[in-house]
């Protein structure tokens, strides 16, 4: 376990990609790579304190109680190298379609993938029509064709063989590099089309939850307002910074003609910003849905709940913002003020069944 209470990781990626494990002792574990051990799992302590424990990825499942559907998530996370959270949603889907954690659950991931393939699709259109305006070329008429059509296939071909010319550069490198950026973009959307897509609806439920929590920390007279009050500044924090990447890589995909003319060094920027978008939004939608979950609950189970999402809070990484050594100062003083309790009932001591459920109901949710 990380001996030092005040310990933050340095970047994203020594934080690690949330893991949506659905066993309860792993539900709320984290991935990272390592050099010795290949992968290590992180798993929030079980005693309630600041930190983590850090286990082999070879022993995690000797530690026990993981479901055949977890057991086969673990072989695929390795066998994938799954360390990013984009990675980790595609072995997260390859796992859940196999129906091992039921027909519901691999229903939604089917759905999940046909959205998000859907998506890809779309913005490969967007970017054409917008690669074409920024050639100064009129696109009303295409736009009025239906893109699975041979006319739209054939009228685009010749309206791009023209950008190529204009640019300097072979038509198929123009298919590559929209191609390249399409896959990049689809999570995050186009702001130039106004295009909704799945980072900025979690932006959105973000801020939802930021109000939520916050109103009810206001409200709440137990000690658990304090946590509550903590969360929404972390998720503050965490919309702020969101709000900063998305204008700057909105504002560099705002000309797409410059995009895919400068390619080598405009496309891993590109690359980058929705990268770090990824990273800096990983673990939230399961903090969503848990609030969510909790919000007709009796207020125990409210406090219970968010104990447990202080357990699993994203916290910026020290590197990443300049507010994180007082970010982790505060939550350690929190921690030392009460000992959160891992799936267990405060007042009892005893496993709380009816949570352990409503976690793995939520973890399902939450990687759709």
């Amino acid at each position: 376990m990380k001996p030092n209470s005040l310990y933050l990781p340095s970047t994203f990626e020594e934080r690690g990609t949330a893991a949506p494990f659905t066993t309860p002792m792993f539900a709320l574990s984290r991935v990272r790579p390592d050099e010795r051990q290949g992968l290590v799992l992180l798993l929030p302590s079980f005693g309630g304190t600041d930190g983590s424990y850090v286990v082999p990825w070879s022993a995690v499942q000797d530690l026990g109680g993981m479901s055949t559907h977890d057991r086969a998530l673990h072989e695929e996370i390795l066998a994938a190298k799954a360390t990013s959270p984009d990675m980790m949603r595609a072995a997260a889907f390859k796992v859940a379609m196999t129906g091992l954690a039921g027909p519901a659950v691999a229903e939604v991931a089917r759905k999940a993938v046909a959205e998000d393939q859907k998506k890809i699709e779309e913005t490969h259109i967007l970017l054409i029509l917008a690669l074409l305006t920024s050639s100064g070329m009129t696109t009303q008429e295409l736009m009025q064709t239906n893109p699975e059509t041979d006319e739209w296939r054939v009228k685009t071909k010749a309206m791009l063989e023209k950008s190529a010319k204009e640019y300097g550069i072979e038509i198929d490198q123009i298919y590559h590099r929209i191609g390249e950026l399409s896959h990049t973009l689809a999570p995050v959307g186009l702001a130039i089309s106004r295009q909704e897509a799945r980072l900025r609806q979690l932006l959105q439920s973000l801020g939802e939850f930021r109000q939520s929590i916050s109103e009810w920390g206001e409200a709440d007279l137990s000690e658990m307002a304090d946590f509550a009050i903590y969360a929404a500044a972390t998720a503050d924090l965490t919309l702020d910074m969101a709000g900063t990447m998305f204008r700057k890589l909105d504002n560099g995909v705002q000309d797409i003609g410059l995009v895919v003319r400068e390619w080598a060094t405009q496309g891993p920027l590109a690359k980058h910003m929705a990268s770090r978008l990824s990273w800096l939004l990983d673990g939230w939608d399961f903090i969503i849905q848990l609030w969510r979950s909790l919000e007709d609950q009796p207020v125990d189970e409210q406090r219970d709940g968010v104990g447990n999402l202080m357990r699993v809070l994203p916290l910026i990484p020290r590197n990443e913002s300049e507010e994180n050594e007082e970010d982790g100062k505060k939550r350690h003083e929190l921690f030392q003020r009460k000992r959160l309790q891992a799936h267990v009932d405060w007042r009892t001591g005893k496993y709380d069944v009816e949570l352990v459920s409503r976690i793995e109901q939520i973890k399902a949710k939450a990687v759709a």
